[in-house]
């Protein structure tokens, strides 16, 4: 897969520069905030082949998001080769079919994910904070919640589920809104440890532009460490 180029840009007044003590290092923080926005959500939901819709996170010139993996029954390797239609892999998906999640879908998710994975410390879900809050609000019969509230962080309802931490990541879409995987093993990132920023003058009167680009590449390397929750 080739590398793509995330980047960020943030207009600002030179007067603004030339007012405000300190205000380029706070700017530069933002911008950096900015880019790492736009790699979580090419890296969630772009899809990068012929036809893309999905324009706000790059389209055929993002990143290779987790959405756009082939989903089924079980895991299987995509096709090898050069092509940027190879390598396509299908993850193992447990649907929701339109639902309102329950304690047995989670269960079942948590069932899917090979054994090997279980007991290793990088093996952990990402949730999408509504997701989170959903299950947080799963009740028994008699009213109580199925994900209970202890009052410490590694009790916490819903911090921990079945043993896995669980990372609020607010860049995945409600299509996919739960993964659980091992992550080093699952997916790959590569970049140029080289951010390049610049400044442009021209682009507009009184204005400057504050410009971050980085090369990165992510894609998924081990289907079968990952497992995901379908909302369809």
């Amino acid at each position: 897969m080739p590398t793509r180029i995330i980047n960020a840009q943030l207009p600002v007044r030179i007067a603004a520069l030339d007012d405000i003590n300190g205000l380029q290092e706070t700017l530069l923080m933002d911008l950096a905030l900015e880019f790492s926005e736009q790699e979580g959500s090419s890296m969630a939901i772009n899809d990068d082949q012929s036809g893309s819709t999905t324009t706000t996170t790059g389209a055929t010139y993002g990143l290779r998001g987790l959405d756009s993996y082939t989903s089924g029954s079980s895991a299987a390797y995509g096709t090898s080769g050069t092509a940027i239609t190879n390598g396509i892999h299908t993850l193992a998906t447990v649907s929701l079919g339109g639902t309102t999640p329950t304690y047995n879908k989670i269960t079942n998710i948590a069932n899917a994910l090979p054994a090997q994975y279980w007991s290793l410390p990088t093996t952990a879900w990402h949730m999408t904070p509504t997701m989170i809050q959903t299950l947080r609000q799963l009740k028994d019969s008699q009213g109580l919640p199925l994900f209970l509230e202890v009052g410490d962080s590694d009790g916490a309802a819903v911090g921990r589920v079945f043993g896995f931490p669980v990372v609020p990541n607010p860049y995945l879409s409600s299509d996919f809104p739960i993964y659980l995987a091992n992550w080093p093993r699952f997916l790959t990132i590569a970049y140029d440890y080289k951010m390049k920023i610049q400044m442009f003058d021209q682009t507009a009167p009184g204005f400057i532009t504050i410009y971050a680009e980085k090369r990165v590449v992510s894609s998924v390397r081990d289907p079968f460490a990952g497992i995901r929750m379908s909302a369809a």
